[in-house]
């Protein structure tokens, strides 16, 4: 049976990380891959969002559920990178002028630094091993061939082959080759008993059905066999050249992920017979481990994370199975659920979810920070936030509009502890003869509290209600945590 992990990036959790092991704990998986844990950066604060301090407090904790912890690591590019980068700015890439201004070009400035440098290759080193020190059970490595331009000083061009390079064609395949052999000769060496992993795209290194990619033959044959080369292609990897690869190398895995996983609206558009099926036709193939990567193990992503980890464990189960987990999970994915983002339903507040109501809003943050934050039950500093778009608003708003007219006395609203974004001049407003009039003491100048503010008023009927924001700390975007309605 393969090893089954679930993949995601840390920040897309928006702080509920024991939600995301305990999920994989639910589903019998044997561990998740975590991007973004950072666990090489030398913090001691415990309740940092990442580094070493946090990634030991994650991995206690999933370790007592029973779950691995893979760690997602750049060997060049990303976090990681970045860091050798302004640590070492002599190490840089040498990006070549024809490609500098390709937004690929671009992008590799400051992010990807020279594998021929020694003092770059020492830093990783440390890096590394400061990571695998805070107790994690393997690494699931990328070198960022993909996403930037690859080093083209002389040495690296001649190293590497790299010359014809291109934007997006012609990444020189030892550019991965030689990094991922390099860090597992180290790991195998100094911290033995890891598990070691990685990750390729098929789509970046020919067309489908890929069968005559010598690339991503040459990629699968000569990475070091103690590594688990992981091919991923989406939710449909060809099954020609997944025959071709796993007949080619014993210690194969595969990786599927989720065509929604960064985005929240509209339906389910990864069906459960997608998932089984493409699950049925690896299985035979004998993978060394299977992955599945989605955005969180909340509302709809929860569904099909259930399903992938079912299927994981089994795919020749009765497509009844399936079903009976879709119901299942969808049942739990209720405001107030195991599997919701709504995380405390208060009662008698007239903006939740366990009211008919619609929330909308002059604009949000495309990826965390989106209005479903405002009404989640969430009062904490750095999760649970509706945020606007960092576009420099002059003005915000969030509204909250009920079927019928309710009767209101009383609102709350919770402001981010940290201030960078608290509001500091707005207004709480309802719909009243046929305009929008200011209630309890509002509008307020110069907020001066990081919390919960209360405002009360002399009961009012109205159909809608709303937060107006008109300068905020921060002034590139505007929002605030938590919004509650009262009647009294």
């Amino acid at each position: 049976m393969p090893k089954r992990f679930l993949w995601v990036w840390l920040q897309n959790l928006d702080g509920r990380w024991k939600d995301y092991v305990d999920f994989a704990a639910d589903w019998k998986c044997a561990g998740v891959v975590i991007w973004g844990l950072d666990g090489w950066k030398e913090t001691t604060d415990a309740k940092a969002k990442s580094g070493g301090a946090f990634c030991r407090e994650l991995v206690r904790y999933a370790h007592r559920r029973g779950v691995q912890v893979i760690h997602g690591f750049g060997l060049n590019g990303y976090n990681e990178g970045k860091h050798i980068c302004q640590r070492l700015p002599a190490a840089r890439a040498v990006i070549p002028e024809r490609l500098k201004d390709t937004p690929k070009g671009k992008a590799s400035v400051g992010n990807i630094f020279c594998p021929s440098n020694p003092d770059a290759l020492r830093t990783l080193r440390e890096m590394l091993l400061r990571a695998a020190d805070t107790g994690i059970d393997g690494f699931n490595f990328e070198t960022a061939d993909v996403d930037y331009i690859t080093c083209h000083c002389a040495a690296c061009e001649r190293r590497f082959e790299s010359a014809s390079e291109t934007e997006h064609e012609n990444k020189p395949p030892r550019w991965s080759i030689e990094q991922a052999n390099w860090a597992m000769e180290l790991l195998a060496r100094e911290r033995p008993g890891l598990w070691l992993s990685i990750e390729f795209a098929m789509q970046r290194f020919g067309r489908p059905p890929y069968l005559d990619s010598a690339v991503i033959a040459q990629l699968n044959r000569e990475i070091d066999t103690r590594a688990t080369v992981v091919w991923a292609e989406g939710t449909y990897p060809p099954q020609p050249v997944c025959e071709k690869l796993a007949s080619a190398r014993r210690n194969i895995g595969f990786y599927l992920r989720s065509a929604e996983f960064m985005g929240r609206d509209g339906p389910r558009q990864i069906q459960i017979a997608d998932i089984v099926g493409t699950m049925r036709r690896l299985w035979p193939l004998q993978p060394q481990c299977l992955m599945y990567r989605s955005w969180r193990p909340l509302e709809r992503w929860a569904v099909n994370m259930a399903v992938a980890a079912e299927a994981m464990r089994d795919p020749w189960q009765s497509d009844g199975r399936f079903v009976e987990v879709e119901r299942q999970v969808e049942t739990r994915t209720a405001p107030g659920g195991k599997y919701s983002a709504i995380e405390r339903m208060v009662p008698g507040n007239l903006a939740s979810p366990a009211v008919e109501r619609a929330v909308t809003c002059s604009s949000e943050d495309d990826k965390l920070h989106t209005l479903l934050g405002l009404t989640d039950g969430v009062a904490e500093p750095d999760r649970g936030l509706w945020l606007t778009e960092r576009n420099s608003p002059t003005e915000a708003w969030a509204e909250i509009r009920w079927p019928k007219p309710q009767r209101i006395a009383r609102v709350r609203v919770f402001h981010q502890m940290d201030g960078h974004y608290r509001s500091l001049d707005y207004v709480i407003e309802c719909w009243r003869s046929g305009r929008w009039q200011p209630v309890g003491d509002t509008p307020v100048v110069n907020n001066p509290v990081h919390g919960w503010c209360e405002y009360r008023f002399a009961p009012v009927e109205t159909d809608r209600l709303r937060i107006r924001i008109t300068r905020s700390m921060h002034g590139n975007r505007m929002g605030v945590g938590e919004l509650e309605v009262y009647a009294q």
